[in-house]
């Protein structure tokens, strides 16, 4: 509390609370809306792992449809043109991961060939993107 000279009566400094609490629940809310329409891809139905990490890198997709599609670089691309996609970005880095989502109903051959066309291109670093298994309720 500070006292100004000559007065009997103290100044009193307020902080009003309410427009910074305003402002955050609306910076909270606007966060909750645009975050789901940040992650964009195709839906696949991954196949579960405990043992799964979560890579904080940038790492290269590669996507395999139910329907046996593939995607890279968030385009629908054919086998050929996506062998020629990865040397490319081989070119560029081979030490940047590759992740493979697949569909958990697509043959395992299948997600094996796409495997050998990403370590064809040049790429060591090949890993899997999985669910986490749910936790049991206690």
């Amino acid at each position: 509390m500070a006292f100004t000279p000559g007065s009997t009566h103290g100044h009193m400094a307020n902080i009003n609370m309410t427009p910074l609490i305003d402002v955050m629940l609306v910076l909270l809310i606007i966060f909750m809306v645009a975050a789901p329409m940040l992650t964009t891809g195709v839906d696949v139905s991954l196949p579960q792992s405990h043992t799964g990490k979560n890579l904080q890198t940038e790492a290269l997709t590669v996507t395999l449809e139910r329907d046996g599609r593939l995607q890279f670089e968030d385009e629908f691309v054919q086998e050929g043109v996506l062998k020629a996609r990865l040397r490319q970005r081989a070119a560029e880095s081979r030490r940047r991961p590759v992740l493979v989502r697949a569909d958990q109903n697509i043959p395992y051959g299948r997600v094996i060939a796409v495997v050998d066309d990403i370590r064809d291109a040049g790429f060591t670093q090949v890993g899997f993107v999985t669910q986490p298994l749910p936790t049991p309720a206690s």
